[in-house]
């Protein structure tokens, strides 16, 4: 068998064991922050939307165009069928341990196949590819070590030719492909930084990596990695804003000092260390350590470390733990993220920094196989068996919010947050007893939150309790005048109690702060209705369609207003909508099939309606009157 196709068998190997060690997860659904990247992302609709995710950074959470590229293709082929979309995140994940095997290999580091292979089933590296949010570090990834690669293939060959004396001609022909490299590494290094813009770090990792393959960083490295610098710079300069003004990182959760930055910095470090050796107890929210004095050991830890390397010369080492160290570095708290409310440590933050890590293990076990060679494969094989495992497990956890949160829960009790996302997810699934000691639990970590207090007051609501659920809504409102939550959730009760206009006012308050609350704008729309207020009632429905475009309720009430406005076929796209989203609506059928009645199209009307009567046969006799029309 020939050397290339070797390389494509090892290839598909890689490929093949991410696959296995990911299955468990390739038939999951969505979990945590993915309605606002992928469920209600109205920007993956249409032509305008994807205009928009390029040309308006504020369109989405986050400006990684790139990233809601991928998305909006996605969604073109199979909508919100979200296995879809896990794997690919896995296949992106397979294809970033094929490309990190190849530079490795370029770069001559012993065990490269079986380095890219632990990185590739490592369970740190699990959150970043089994949530489909974080698309941001699966396709960076690709981007970022397809960039490495071919710029150390433009290194190369420019190192190959000042050691050749050629004719002009030929030297011409090779310096043009030579450029040729360059712009592929260009190309792809902007694309990293357009999918997430920790891939700033690249052009210093290429430098570290020059230095210790050729003892040297010459100026030319430093003229042709200038561009990289750039605008590895000003993107992640334009996302430390966004961060801070968009995303809401900012208030007295981030107001730190440097020098407390330093110790969280120091001691996340050493904490992604310990989890990347030994990676047990992975958790998806970890707990939020207090910045105390004697953290300063951390750091300092952390600089004697690197002393010690290059004081012994161990220069394989201390580049692995450079990269690590360096590539870790925008999400080690010096930059205000907006996790940082609830930890200062996650796992998808060290997605391409643990490499370092990983490499420096994986080479030590290559280079003993010199010595000891069963021993050493045999080491390595349990290695990566155990790793796969891991990975196995964990990605087990992701498959859904409960699963989730259940985990996650139990591995820190002591977080409002976590507790009250699983009070959250039980009070949706209707186990509102359970969600009640969550939610109890997160009021008595977090008084001072206004979010607890909510959540509490939406379980009393639950449980029969308005009077309750209001002092906490108030509370709730205290502490934060402008938490449209608790507005809404006010104007709910005020609903249920038959005073339309005091929840009218509730609500138009909630949409005043929380402009895209969908909710909100649905059920004013229906006091609007009432009142045959059907121009506003209308603005209210297209506003909930906007801020939630699979919302199949407003869709159905929209087409209601529009039947009554003499829009019927504009009444039947929505119809049609709401079906489409929630095929058991059986309310939405019967009203589009007597629309489709009223337009003429009578097979297809008369199927609605019957489809409609099967799925709620409550329904029979307005289906009769439709089909009568």
């Amino acid at each position: 068998m020939g050397t290339r196709a070797k390389e494509w068998l090892w290839g598909l190997a890689l490929m093949a064991i991410t696959l296995i060690a990911y299955a468990p997860i390739l038939g999951g659904g969505f979990i945590w922050d993915d309605p606002d990247y992928v469920v209600n992302n109205a920007t993956l609709r249409s032509a305008r939307g994807l205009f928009n995710i390029w040309a308006h950074p504020t369109a989405l959470p986050q400006y990684y165009p790139l990233v809601h590229t991928t998305f909006w293709a996605e969604y073109q082929l199979w909508g919100l069928w979200a296995p879809g979309y896990h794997v690919t995140n896995v296949l992106l994940h397979g294809l970033a341990a094929i490309l990190l095997w190849r530079v490795l290999k370029k770069i001559a580091v012993p065990g490269a196949w079986f380095a890219a292979s632990a990185w590739a089933v490592h369970p740190v590296n699990v959150e970043s590819v089994a949530w489909i949010t974080e698309r941001k570090n699966v396709l960076m990834g690709v981007m970022y070590l397809a960039s490495a690669w071919a710029y150390l293939e433009f290194e190369a060959r420019g190192k190959r030719q000042e050691a050749r004396e050629v004719r002009r001609r030929s030297d011409e022909g090779r310096e043009r492909n030579r450029d040729s490299w360059y712009a592929v590494a260009l190309g792809f290094f902007v694309a990293a930084m357009l999918s997430k813009t920790v891939a700033c770090s690249l052009p210093a990792a290429l430098m570290l990596v020059i230095g210790w393959k050729r003892g040297r960083v010459t100026w030319s490295h430093l003229l042709s990695l200038t561009p990289f610098f750039a605008i590895g710079a000003s993107l992640a300069l334009a996302t430390a804003h966004l961060e801070r003004a968009h995303v809401g990182a900012i208030g007295k959760e981030w107001q730190l000092f440097f020098a407390e930055r330093v110790m969280i910095a120091g001691r996340a470090l050493w904490f992604y260390a310990l989890k990347i050796l030994w990676p047990v107890n992975l958790a998806f929210v970890y707990p939020k350590f207090r910045v105390e004095t004697w953290q300063w050991v951390f750091p300092a830890g952390v600089l004697l470390a690197v002393a010690v390397l290059g004081l012994m010369r161990w220069r394989g080492a201390l580049v692995a733990v450079l990269f690590f160290a360096g590539t870790a570095l925008p999400a080690l708290s010096f930059v205000n993220v907006y996790p940082m409310r609830y930890t200062f440590v996650a796992d998808h933050y060290v997605y391409i920094a643990n490499i370092g890590l990983i490499v420096l293990v994986t080479a030590a076990l290559a280079r003993a196989a010199n010595e000891w060679p069963g021993i050493a494969r045999g080491a390595g094989g349990a290695v990566l068996a155990l790793l796969m495992i891991g990975t196995f497990v964990r990605a087990g956890v992701f498959v859904d919010e409960l699963s989730l949160w259940r985990d996650t829960v139990a591995k820190n009790p002591n977080s409002w947050m976590v507790h009250t996302n699983l009070g959250r997810v039980l009070a949706d699934a209707k186990n509102v007893n359970e969600a009640e000691r969550h939610f109890q639990r997160a009021l008595e970590l977090a008084p001072g939150l206004p979010e607890t207090h909510w959540n509490v007051g939406i379980n009393l609501a639950a449980t029969g309790d308005p009077a309750g659920a209001l002092r906490e809504y108030d509370e709730a409102l205290r502490l934060d005048p402008t938490f449209g939550e608790a507005y809404y959730s006010r104007g709910n009760l005020l609903r249920d109690q038959g005073k339309p206009a005091e929840a009218r006012r509730e609500y138009e308050a909630a949409i005043r702060f929380s402009p895209a609350h969908a909710k909100a704008h649905r059920n004013l729309g229906l006091l609007l209705d009432q009142e045959k207020i059907l121009d506003g009632a209308r603005r209210e429905f297209e506003a909930a369609i906007n801020a939630e475009p699979e919302y199949a309720e407003a869709h159905n009430d929209l087409g209601k207003v529009l039947v009554r406005q003499k829009q019927l076929t504009e009444a039947a796209g929505h119809f049609a909508e709401a079906v489409r989203i929630k095929p058991a609506f059986a309310e939405a059928r019967l009203n589009f099939g007597s629309v489709l009645m009223a337009l003429g199209q009578l097979a297809e009307a008369e199927k609605q309606v019957r489809e409609a009567v099967q799925l709620d046969p409550s329904l029979a006799k307005y289906a009769e009157q439709a089909l009568k029309r």
